[in-house]
């Protein structure tokens, strides 16, 4: 018989017997669970377009002059690949990790609610990035404002 010696035992409030989810529920629950499918490829493009279209209001300014969205990637196209500029840091932290700042943190998941409110019905779970280089010339701006004579 294998012994558990006391500094190796740990203990919570609530026992659990699933895999606790980032939101302290579990990871899946077969009673409330809907699987997705890959959307159509015309509604993927027709999807992307609208982001990149709208990527200045979506992403907000400052965010915006540093990324743009590339791909929707994965089995079920519920990932989007963004392009960002290595020399800038997203306001939640880093490009690959997330702040220990809970408020930090929270412009993340503003961030990745306001792309799906864009690209709905179809959601995303994840938004990876690439950083790169992103040169002047590729960077969006702001239409030029009309001169006064």
């Amino acid at each position: 018989m294998v012994e558990i010696r006391d500094e190796d035992f740990y203990y919570v409030d609530e026992p659990t017997f699933y895999t606790v989810g980032p939101g302290g529920g579990p990871m899946y629950r077969p009673w409330d669970f809907e699987e997705k499918v890959r959307p159509p490829p015309n509604q993927l493009a027709a999807s992307l377009e609208t982001l990149k279209s709208g990527w200045q209001e979506v992403a907000g300014p400052e965010l915006a002059r540093v990324t743009r969205p590339l791909a929707f990637t994965g089995v079920k196209a519920r990932r989007l690949l963004v392009q960002a500029d290595d020399r800038a840091r997203p306001p939640w932290g880093d490009w690959s990790h997330l702040s220990a700042v809970r408020s930090k943190r929270q412009t993340f998941t503003r961030f990745r609610a306001s792309i799906n409110r864009v690209i709905a019905p179809h959601e995303v779970d994840h938004v990876d990035f690439t950083p790169q280089r992103i040169a002047e010339q590729d960077v969006p701006r702001e239409a030029p404002q009309a001169s006064r004579p």
